[in-house]
């Protein structure tokens, strides 16, 4: 079984050239991907200091389409990190930042939008918390409620939609990558120290004293490491890509954290998402040839790897995967982000 690689650049620029173009200072990401199941296209969320960080990506002629963010961004919103979630035929996302502390008291906070992609028509519905952006959501459809967590003071907050209401429950000491909910609507994350806690809408908070092991990271293995993907699955677990680059599974009923395995030699475990097989696909790696797509199966136990994120064309290596889309087909679309000699691209897979 081999992987099918080809790249896309939305912009292809080295970091090295940009000189003095502000719009280019920290370069440019796709961070986070969604599919669209009534148009489609791939929905982009990028990393770009211009404020242009909502496009999309047209599988059948490779086109990108700006999606006109700007039109309720300003100078702080520079990036939906892990913040984008369909939901009933329109998106919610969230902006996070990246400017100085120096610029704290002068930025709003992170904005809440809901996108129209039939109307195209955005409308910024809440900033939850004074001050810090959004680095990622996730949502509990049922009840219509979108947690989050912020950077760089790490809070935890719910918007319930319905009922226009933000709740921001301040300072919490950490932050998972992207949060989960389980199927009886407790939110899974991380506070202080990378411990795992638990919140419900109608029974408040539930404080682990214990995280995800690090299994490889520095031989620390007494410690917890932090969350980097996780995913609810329909068999009721809660599967974690860890910052070790190891997978482990959360039971929601018990708390326990299994150690299943580590597909890859680096760290970073971003994404994970379950196929229409019913296999758990995953993104790993921190630089260039350490960057691999694997699957798991769940039932065996055992990794696949399918093979490595190059595109011999260009003779380029997807250096860290964010996010992955996946159309009916199982053409997988991977978001890289954080390189740092050049634009990050959109990566299109397949496995043959």
């Amino acid at each position: 079984m081999a992987l099918e690689v080809k790249a896309y650049p939305l912009k292809d620029f080295s970091l090295s050239d940009t000189g003095a173009d502000p719009s280019l200072r920290y370069g440019i990401s796709f961070t986070t991907l969604r599919y669209n199941p009534d148009d489609g296209l791939i929905y982009c969320g990028l990393t770009s200091a211009d404020g242009d960080i909502f496009y999309t990506f047209n599988p059948k002629t490779k086109a990108f389409t700006c999606l006109n963010f700007r039109e309720i961004s300003d100078e702080y919103d520079v990036k939906i990190h892990r913040s984008l979630e369909y939901d009933e035929g329109v998106y919610y996302g969230a902006t996070a930042g990246l400017h100085p502390v120096q610029d704290r008291l002068k930025a709003g906070g992170g904005k809440i939008f809901r996108y129209d992609p039939k109307t195209k028509k955005y409308d910024v519905l809440s900033r939850p918390v004074k001050w810090d952006y959004i680095q990622t959501i996730t949502m509990d459809r049922r009840r219509k409620i979108l947690y989050g967590f912020t950077y760089p003071v790490s809070k935890f907050f719910r918007y319930d939609i319905l009922t226009d209401t933000a709740y921001d429950f301040d300072y919490i000491g950490g932050s998972p990558h992207i949060p989960a909910v389980d199927n009886d609507g407790y939110l899974w994350g991380q506070y202080e120290g990378n411990r795992l806690f638990k919140y419900h809408p109608d029974e408040g908070f539930t404080w682990f004293e214990h995280g995800v092991p690090n299994m490889h990271l520095w031989g620390q293995s007494k410690s917890w490491a932090g969350t980097d993907g996780m995913v609810r699955m329909k068999d009721g677990y809660i599967y974690i890509g860890a910052t070790d680059g190891a997978l482990h599974r959360l039971d929601p009923k018990t708390a326990e954290v299994e150690y299943l395995g580590k597909p890859h030699t680096s760290c970073r475990l971003a994404y994970l998402a379950e196929g229409p097989d019913g296999m758990l696909y995953g993104g790993a790696g921190a630089s260039y040839d350490t960057t691999i797509f694997f699957r798991y199966d769940r039932q065996a136990r055992n990794f696949d790897v399918l093979g490595k994120i190059y595109d011999a064309e260009l003779n380029k290596s997807c250096f860290i995967v964010h996010d992955v889309a996946m159309t009916p087909d199982y053409t997988l679309y991977a978001a890289e982000t954080d390189n740092p000699d050049r634009a990050g691209y959109l990566w299109e897979l397949k496995v043959k």
